[in-house]
């Protein structure tokens, strides 16, 4: 995934709560639209996995103002950092950012407190990523392997 790095040391300090309120974001956004997509579930599959935490039914299940209360005891900026780029990352990953995504991700960031300045510099760094990896397949002519 696109700037997700595997073994995240802000992902590994946080606490058991902070993980599950992290995760528990991710199913929200992902069900937002209506649909959970493959690549979505496969991004929050990994990253349970990642923090080697089990992914409950019921983080599917939250509402967006039980998920807004619950991101307030989130009190470490990095970590709150994490959390928007990785929201971003993941509706990124389908390349159909919907509207319901924007709003929720503007919703996450107000109840933490992150300045829209801030979301719009995370923001325009991970799409600069996307282009890069997209650029090095095309320098690199990376296809798909033909059972080398």
């Amino acid at each position: 995934m696109c700037g997700y790095k595997r073994n995240n040391l802000y992902l590994q300090q946080a606490t058991r709560e902070e993980k599950e309120v992290f995760l528990s974001t991710l199913c929200t956004l992902a069900q937002i639209d209506g649909k959970i997509k493959p690549e979505e579930m496969r991004f929050i599959e990994t990253l349970s996995q990642d923090m080697h935490l089990e992914l409950e039914p019921q983080f599917f299940s939250y509402s967006t103002t039980n998920c807004l209360h619950k991101l307030s005891n989130i009190k470490n900026r990095r970590l709150k950092l994490e959390i928007i780029k990785t929201m971003l990352i993941m509706a990124y990953t389908n390349n159909n950012f919907s509207d319901s995504e924007s709003s929720f991700i503007c919703a996450v960031s107000e109840a933490l407190q992150i300045e829209a300045q801030k979301i719009s510099e995370i923001s325009s760094w991970i799409i600069d990523h996307i282009i890069w990896l997209e650029q090095e397949q095309l320098i690199f002519e990376e296809t798909s392997p033909k059972g080398e």
